[in-house]
């Protein structure tokens, strides 16, 4: 599974001197909560979240505040050809939402987000494959293989069996 196949593909993206207030209609009208900050070239120059704009309008009230001002410069990004649960990995370990995909020349091709990873593997499910989930949690914050599930009947059969439905008293 690969970002490019999961992304959404050709996003609504904003330059830096854009004021924050526009952009948070912008957010609000596409009903998206990332907005990459290209520069003239088309190529990544930040990232703002829904919430960076909502800090700002709490702090600027009202003010015309330009989005290099509160936009996040120093930005993870993956590219197309990147796994999905290495993505997955990238927004656990930065603890964020979403990441701009570019291609090698920095220009942004798409962005990917948690209900996109959420979806990709959603489906993987539903195709009947399973594949180990790795956590973040290990010692060292390194990557380990999650246990692989329980071989036999599933739980939930388990379970059932093990109640007993009383009969009803009249």
């Amino acid at each position: 599974m690969l970002v490019r196949h999961h992304m959404t593909a050709h996003p609504v993206t904003l330059h830096a001197d854009s004021d924050y207030k526009s952009a948070l209609r912008l957010m609000q009208d596409c009903m998206i909560h990332h907005l990459p900050v290209v520069d003239s070239d088309h190529r990544l120059a930040g990232i703002v979240a829904e919430r960076d704009l909502l800090l700002a309008a709490f702090h600027y009230l009202g003010s015309s505040v330009e989005i290099s001002e509160v936009m996040q410069r120093d930005v993870v990004t993956v590219a197309p050809e990147t796994p999905v649960a290495d993505a997955a990995q990238l927004m656990i370990k930065h603890t964020i939402g979403g990441l701009p995909v570019v291609d090698r020349k920095g220009h942004v091709v798409g962005v990917i987000t948690e209900t996109d990873i959420f979806r990709a593997f959603v489906a993987l499910h539903a195709q009947g494959v399973e594949q180990p989930v790795r956590s973040l949690h290990a010692k060292g914050g390194k990557p380990t293989p999650a246990r692989a599930p329980a071989k036999g009947p599933s739980a939930a059969r388990v379970q059932k069996a093990a109640v007993k439905h009383p009969a009803k008293k009249r």
